[in-house]
This record gives C-alpha cells, structure tokens and sequence, in this order.
C-alpha cells in the first residue's frame, strides 16, 4: 500500500530543503514524495537534486500554472494508493507516518485527518521574530474517531461547522485513490477550485464513506511572511512581499480554465467555503442540499470586519451575496458607526498577543526539520491509537507525562 506526499511548490527553495527533509526521514519504504515545482526561477531543481533518495520524485510543467492547476499536475505524478498534500514550508512527522499506516491496514478508510499543530518560521518583518511552535500535550497519541461524510457535510450546508479544516482534507489529510478518482469521473479534474485545499476539504465528503480523525499531527503546517495563505488571507497586510504574493496568486489564477469561486478582492475564507458549498452542490449533488445563505452571510460579514478598510470592499461583498441567494435584499454593507483601524496594530499585528516561554530551545525552532527532530525525540516510539476510547485516554495520560519528562530531559528554552 502506497502513500504519496505530495509538494507543489513555487519559488520557495528557502524552505523546500528542510520540508523534504521530513519527508524523506520516514524509512517506510512504500512512499513515494512528490515535488511538483511550478516553474521555479529559484533554487527549487537544485535543492531536490542534493537529495539521492529513489522515493522523490520532481515534476515541472515547463509553464506558470494557477496554483490549482499546479496542484492537480502534481497529483498526476503521484502513484500511491493514498494520497497526502503538504506546503513546501510544512514538514512530515516519520511517526506520523507509522501511525497513518498502523490506521490504513486496520481500518482501510477512505479518508483520514488529524489534529493541526502549526510551527511559524522564523522572520525578519514588521520585526525579527524567532521560530515558534503551537501546540499542547494533548494534541498528540490521543484517540481516533469515526466520522460520518454525510453529517459533516449537512453540517456546512448549515453553518453549524464553518471551518474548511474541519472537512475532509487532502492538504494535511490523507485520501484514498477511490475518493479521488469518484470525484474525477464527475469533472475530469480532482481540484475543482482556485483555493484547493477549501475546494476538496469539502468536495471529498461527497465521496466518502468512511472518515477517521486522529488526535495527534502527522504533518506540521508551516506558516510565515511567505507563506500562500497569510499573503491571501490574513486581515492585515504588513510587508510588499505579501502583497507580491496575493497579486501573484491572483494574476495566474486568472489565466486558469477554472474560474475563480469569487471576485478574488474578498479576502474571506468563510466566503470561499461559502462559494465552493454551491459549487460542489451544483456539480456534485444535483442541487440536493438546501443551504442556510443567512447563516453563512452572518459569519462571512464577521470574518471581513477583522480586516483593514481597504480590503473589506463591502460593495463587491453585496454583489456576491445578491449572486449567490436570488431572496437577498440589499443592505449596503458597511462598517458600524465610529470603527476606525487600529493604526498600531496595523503597525505591529503581534502588538496585543500574549507571549508565552517557548518549550523549545532556539535551535530546535530554527527550522521545520528541527522542529520535527525534536518532536521525535520528546514523543517517542510511534503511536498506534486503541480502539477502546477509555484505553485511549489512559495512553494518551501516560504518555503526556512521558512527553513532559521528555521535554526536561532535552533542556527547554536557553536562557
């Protein structure tokens, strides 16, 4: 049983290095890591190149593609009967891997997902900020849950869960080559979507039968100044690199067959869930479910507050909402009396956050591989979750207390 780690990639050779170097720390011989560079004009061939591993895999189009495009030519190159997608800044946890495994041969899901921890690279702007990792102890070896497709998707379809991560992800999730190819037989492509991780989180329960969800990280998701989704979808925009990125993501989106769920000057992702729900009901449901287009305008008009002024382009906002629900009334939006942008914060996003002490030492946190390493060394041995949900609790207690001691024993922060 093969599982593909797929890593479309583009002009971000800076970070790919360390990325593969999770991937490839696996000795599980039956995967296969697939980089799919969108014509780079970086280092991004000749950092593959340093690595002699047969398990990778380098693909390039020979042309600029959308970011959908790129992933779906990357997803052609992929071989294994389950497949995983990752960012070039996010990592591969090895005993991540052996747990995904361990779950395949028991349950042979058709989906599985797993708790999201994030590590933020180091970075230089609006201030120099060290790396940092997010998590808790009991986002690891904890209890494996059986989901139902069709409840979550209702669910969305109801706005009782908005979180495209609570879905059924290939972006930090693992799907079976069944899943992918059902939705394929409905449109040619898988990626149906400029945002394809939005896109599948939700198009994948209309395929599914069986989900699992386990509590504890397989891969980390990578986040910083360069990343795709802070440059799109942060509320405050703070360095020209970011906005370099935005407008490079939509000029070669609009080049794509595909068109664009919604006018790309809506920042909001709960408008992109929103979107691709009436999309996917359309094209994959026959117009089945019924949508709560009330419910969903409340939490996108909340979302789009959180932004600066310039980018919650109330007007354009108004025209989707009269596009996507015929009932609509128009209630030209716009901001309550007296909200201004808070000028410092705009200044300096990381003004208002509480600072906790790092449990990790700067040279564990100087990178994704790093930072992986020291999860390896603080976890230990792979984790095979128990069915029994007590006995699950029970191990992920003793294990917690042997992740703390593991921590004390490997020095903390310097100080």
């Amino acid at each position: 049983m093969k599982i593909s780690i797929v890593v479309p990639t583009r002009n971000r050779a800076e970070f790919l290095k360390y990325c593969l170097e999770t991937c490839l720390a696996s000795d599980d011989p039956d995967i296969e890591v697939v980089v799919s560079d969108n014509n780079s004009l970086d280092e991004t061939r000749a950092v593959v190149a340093e690595f002699t591993d047969q398990r990778l895999i380098y693909v390039n189009p020979g042309v600029d593609l959308s970011m959908r495009q790129n992933f779906e030519f990357a997803l052609s190159h992929a071989t294994g009967d389950y497949v995983i997608f990752i960012g070039d800044d996010d990592g591969v946890v090895p005993n991540g891997i052996a747990t995904l495994r361990y779950l395949i041969g028991k349950f042979s899901p058709d989906i599985i997902t797993w708790r999201h921890i994030t590590y933020i690279w180091p970075h230089s702007e609006p201030e120099p900020t060290e790396g940092l990792l997010k998590f808790r102890y009991r986002d690891f070896c904890g209890p494996v849950y059986k989901l139902d497709p069709k409840q979550l998707l209702a669910d969305f379809y109801r706005a009782r869960i908005t979180s495209y991560r609570d879905g059924a992800n290939i972006y930090h999730g693992c799907v079976s080559r069944a899943v992918i190819d059902k939705i394929k037989s409905r449109g040619g492509e898988y990626f149906q979507g400029q945002i394809p991780d939005v896109n599948t989180a939700l198009s994948n329960l209309t395929a599914a039968s069986s989900l699992l969800w386990v509590r504890n990280p397989v891969t980390i998701a990578g986040a910083g100044q360069k990343s795709n989704g802070t440059a799109m979808n942060a509320p405050i925009k703070v360095t020209k690199s970011q906005e370099k990125i935005a407008d490079s993501f939509a000029e070669l989106a609009q080049t794509d067959k595909v068109t664009p769920e919604i006018d790309l000057r809506i920042r909001s992702i709960p408008a992109y869930v929103y979107a691709n729900l009436m999309r996917i009901n359309r094209d994959h449901l026959d117009g089945r479910y019924e949508i709560d287009h009330s419910a969903w305008r409340d939490v996108i008009v909340g979302d789009m507050r959180k932004f600066i002024k310039k980018n919650r382009c109330w007007p354009v906002l108004e025209d989707f909402f009269a596009q996507s629900d015929p009932g609509y009334v128009r209630q030209e939006l716009s901001d309550p009396p007296g909200t201004e942008d808070d000028v410092d914060m705009i200044a300096n996003p990381t003004t208002f956050k509480k600072k906790r002490q790092s449990l990790i030492s700067p040279k564990d946190r100087e990178n994704v591989a790093t930072v992986v390493r020291w999860i390896q060394s603080v976890t230990g041995k792979p984790y095979f979750p128990p069915t029994n949900r007590l006995l699950a609790f029970i191990v992920q207690l003793i294990k917690s207390v042997e992740m703390r001691s593991n921590v004390k024993a490997l020095g903390g922060p310097e100080k």
